[in-house]
């Protein structure tokens, strides 16, 4: 039986069950999509891109019919920095890379200067998560709005790269500074003693980092999930 993967026109992947309904029945259904994250620039600082291609593939177990998905795997597939754009060539921009992928969403960074640039991306009929980074330790989601912490964020990436779940393209331009970017966060306290993820000091720019985590906890925190229910039979 041939173990090549369909991929449907939803982003969906399958293996072939030749019509045969005993292949169907243990059917698994896989994923192929794309998470994007921006992190919109502030004064001086340059506004960040970052793309993450999401995949859970579907095999056969050798057990007869039975199918199973892989782990997911998030690879960080391209990345760009831009500065002095004003907030409309921004979304301008990010609009015509969107326009290269299928099956993707979209979050922003909504915090401070952000706000506006979401409300851009909806006037231009672009779905996007607005994601508003605040202290603490949480995430709450209303619609498309989303607040989640830095500390929460920034260790969902470096706790995803750690296990290899998350892993950046070899090839990626940019890979050895995303890298940089990433080993240079450092836990510091607040005068209230809660401890806070920061840039690695002056100097230091987090941009690409911050997209890359946003781009990720679309997948890891915020994506659908698919529910399946099956009735077992001949146990008593």
């Amino acid at each position: 039986m041939s173990s090549e993967i369909i991929e449907r026109d939803d982003g969906s992947l399958v293996l072939p069950s030749s019509a045969d309904p005993a292949v169907a029945m243990y059917q698994a259904v896989g994923f192929r999509r794309f998470s994007v994250g921006l992190d919109v620039g502030r004064y001086t600082d340059p506004s960040a891109l970052c793309i993450i291609k999401a995949e859970s593939k579907p095999y056969f177990t050798g057990r007869g019919f039975e199918q199973k998905l892989t782990q997911p795997q998030y690879t960080i597939v391209y990345t760009e920095t831009v500065k002095n754009l004003d907030y409309t060539d921004l979304v301008d921009m990010v609009v015509a890379r969107l326009a290269k992928l299928k099956h993707l969403n979209l979050l922003c960074d909504a915090s401070g200067m952000g706000g506006p640039v979401v409300s851009l991306f909806h006037q231009a009929s672009v779905r996007c998560t607005g994601v508003t980074i605040t202290a603490g330790s949480t995430i709450t989601r209303d619609g498309s709005k989303v607040t989640c912490s830095k500390n929460l964020l920034l260790e969902n990436l470096a706790t995803q790269i750690e296990n290899g779940s998350c892993i950046i393209a070899h090839d990626l331009p940019g890979r050895d500074q995303l890298l940089q970017e990433i080993a240079a966060f450092e836990l510091t306290f607040t005068s209230a003693g809660n401890p806070v993820l920061q840039g690695g000091g002056k100097g230091h720019h987090s941009d690409t980092a911050i997209a890359a985590a946003l781009a990720l906890l679309g997948e890891t925190h915020l994506s659908l999930r698919a529910m399946e229910v099956r009735k077992l039979q001949g146990f008593w």
